[in-house]
């Protein structure tokens, strides 16, 4: 072989054994890039200025061999800026996976915040968490309101008498709240509660029926259900229960302190927002306003008003779910999303609520 054609062998097999090893060297990079997977557990979604958020947080394995982590996890407000940040450092034995239980400091200041990670690059993707911090406020309206609820909701006077909006007597108050035991009671024409809704409308009060629903789970839904105003209301069923719904624009006292019309996802229940029924009305001489849709389905109304044209006072049914949302003094178990737990922006959402279905004519 002459030296020429030597020389010209060697080189092809070098150029073809630096290509084999760039190769090679580039595929395991590739490996090496997505060694691992992050992902986040379940939360609460809307937490009180100062608590703290309890989160697993899974790593697992996804090659053949071990693999050392070191991860920063942070959480940023709505500007991108960093206000927490704490590192992980661990090792996942071969194909194997580590939950670590992590606790958030909530920031102490209201807004909307993100858990995420500033990853080095060898994760397979980078999770993050959207929570809200909510400290819940009286608007100066609500202020000069007082509410009146029976004896047989005791949540709700609970409620009433923490924000010190309670009326001790009818008369009293500009409002009457009725929640899920009030509202079974009129079903079954029970005269107390319904001459106390007579007494109010005839007050020119407001009537709220919050938590609104089906009395017992056994009931028909197409049973038609007589309410004042010569109105009637069945229940239609739903095609699903959703997790959010957006609150109508332009009424500053039910969107107060909040930072989007747009609720979602509330603490408990899976982030149940609104049951899997509807509401149908029949009858004449009544205006029917809603002010809410839900997120899903903008065709739904969870919380809508009536107001005879002629006569007094009016009538709200919010299908809203606030029950066990309201007491701070409940804690749900750890690790049980289904069941109810506090929200402080449901807080709010009722605060408002009362609040917007005032009128002038009764702050003088």
């Amino acid at each position: 072989m002459s030296n020429f054609n030597f020389r010209f062998v060697f080189l092809l097999v070098l150029f073809v054994a630096v290509a084999g090893r760039s190769t090679r060297a580039g595929n395991f990079f590739l490996v090496e890039k997505v060694k691992y997977s992050v992902t986040f557990g379940e939360s609460d979604h809307n937490y009180l200025p100062g608590h703290l958020m309890r989160m697993g947080v899974f790593f697992k394995n996804n090659c053949s061999g071990n693999v050392k982590v070191s991860e920063e996890l942070i959480v940023t407000d709505s500007t991108g800026v960093k206000v927490w940040n704490t590192v992980i450092n661990l090792e996942l034995f071969q194909n194997g996976n580590v939950t670590v239980p992590l606790m958030v400091p909530v920031p102490k200041t209201s807004g909307t915040f993100t858990l995420t990670m500033a990853s080095n690059g060898n994760v397979e993707a980078i999770p993050s968490f959207v929570f809200n911090v909510v400290l819940p406020h009286k608007s100066p309206r609500l202020s000069k309101l007082l509410v009146h609820t029976p004896d047989s909701e005791e949540g709700l006077n609970k409620f009433l008498k923490t924000w010190g909006i309670k009326a001790p007597e009818l008369s009293w108050g500009q409002v009457l709240l009725l929640g899920k035991k009030s509202w079974n009671q009129y079903v079954n024409n029970d005269k107390v509660i319904t001459q106390l809704i007579d007494r109010a409308l005839k007050r020119e009060m407001s009537v709220i029926f919050i938590d609104f629903g089906p009395a017992n789970a056994n009931e028909d839904l197409q049973n038609k259900v007589g309410l004042p105003y010569d109105v009637s209301m069945s229940f239609v069923k739903a095609k699903s229960p959703e997790q959010s719904f957006i609150l109508k624009t332009g009424y500053k006292e039910l969107t107060y302190d909040l930072t989007s019309n747009q609720m979602k996802k509330w603490n408990g229940y899976y982030g149940m927002v609104v049951p899997a029924t509807d509401m149908r009305f029949e009858g004449k001489g009544v205006k029917i306003n809603a002010y809410a849709t839900t997120g899903e389905n903008p065709f739904r109304f969870p919380l809508v008003e009536l107001i005879p044209v002629n006569g007094k006072g009016k009538i709200y049914f919010s299908q809203i779910i606030t029950d066990g949302r309201l007491d701070e003094t409940v804690k749900s178990p750890r690790n049980k999303p289904e069941l109810p737990a506090y929200d402080p922006l449901a807080v709010q959402f009722l605060l408002n609520l009362i609040s917007a279905t005032v009128g002038d004519n009764l702050l003088k």
